[in-house]
């Protein structure tokens, strides 16, 4: 019965909070079009497809996240190796039996111009972004405190219009990434996101505003000697009113053939975390390994925790994967994110 309640009492907490606070993934280069707009078309093929699985708890069913996006790159021979970037992106968001959800759609367009030589090529990429959420609860099977007084389960508050909302939302991002050689890249982009703070209160008369986000990612790709092996470090800021979190680690890639482009990759992140007036704290190991071949990009994490939360076994850490397929739907003598790190 106590750890009943205990999880009833944990999913309430995370409900209550969850409005003020987005989605997020640790292989979060997994799913560009959710980092930074301005990555939307930033790739070699002409079409992306992606979907992204992640549970919070492995242990216990409490956030599960699904997402999907496709998006491409148009005009790149007509425009001389600058382009537009477009896509859609959908994710859906659930609490435990669904008693919460979230879910969104969100339209991408991008921009970027070509800068530099064949040596040294760079690119400045510009995107916006219009989104469209809706949100859900159920709060007919919650247990309220009159159940235990007079054994009645009635809501003390009338929920009657507190199901849905529906919100609007508009976001910005900016991307540079570098090639040099072909043997080395850097990418840094920044985005800004819920830039019109919609009110998410489930409450007509209430107002509880989403917090803006700002996210800054960074990557780079170090190519050793005998082209077979490369360092490939990641960096993940994201600040989204009083939650903020620090993610960074590194991968190795193998090349195991040049030809069909088969890789293999393993690595680990660490992620920091803050909330209101405290300071970072260790929050969690990730462990990640990633395989791609010609068109297909696969990667699976799981995340350790190292958090308070370590004390309850059901709260041990999470799974994550993702899939990535491109489609080259026109030739191109543009060819130049061969190296880039993805994200």
């Amino acid at each position: 019965m106590k750890k009943l309640i205990a999880y009833l009492v944990f999913g309430f907490i995370l409900v209550s909070n969850v409005n003020a606070q987005d989605f997020h993934f640790s292989q979060y280069w997994g799913s560009p079009v959710n980092l930074n707009p301005a990555l939307s078309g930033l790739f070699d093929d002409n079409v992306r497809f992606a979907a992204n699985y992640r549970n919070q708890w492995f242990q216990q069913a409490t956030f599960t996240t699904y997402a999907v996006s496709v998006d491409a790159n148009l005009w790149r021979n007509k425009l001389n190796g600058n382009f537009i970037g477009t896509g859609l992106g959908f994710y859906y968001d659930t609490e435990s039996t669904g008693e919460f959800k979230n879910m969104g759609i969100s339209l991408p367009i991008s921009y970027t111009q070509k800068l530099g030589n064949n040596r040294k090529k760079h690119f400045l990429s510009l995107g916006i972004l219009g989104s469209y959420y809706s949100k859900q609860i159920n709060l007919q099977n919650l247990i309220f405190g009159n159940l235990f007084e007079i054994n009645s389960n009635t809501d003390p508050i009338d929920f009657g219009a507190y199901n849905s909302k529906i919100i609007f939302d508009v976001g910005a991002g900016l991307n540079y990434f570098a090639n040099f050689d072909n043997k080395h890249a850097l990418n840094v982009g920044f985005a800004a996101t819920h830039l019109a703070q919609p009110n998410v209160s489930f409450n007509g008369n209430g107002d509880d505003r989403l917090f803006r986000k700002f996210t800054a990612h960074a990557s780079g790709k170090l190519q050793l000697k005998g082209d077979i092996v490369s360092i490939m470090p990641t960096l993940l800021f994201q600040k989204q009113g009083p939650h903020t979190e620090l993610v960074f680690g590194s991968y190795v890639q193998f090349l195991l053939n040049t030809r069909s482009y088969t890789a293999f990759y393993v690595g680990g992140q660490y992620r920091l975390s803050a909330y209101e007036q405290k300071s970072f704290g260790s929050d969690a190991f990730i462990l990640g390994a990633r395989f791609e071949y010609e068109a297909l990009d696969v990667g699976f994490a799981y995340d350790i925790t190292v958090s308070d939360l370590r004390n309850a076994a059901t709260f041990m850490g999470g799974p994550e994967l993702y899939v990535i397929y491109t489609i080259r739907t026109q030739k191109s003598r543009y060819r130049e994110f061969v190296n880039c790190p993805k994200f």
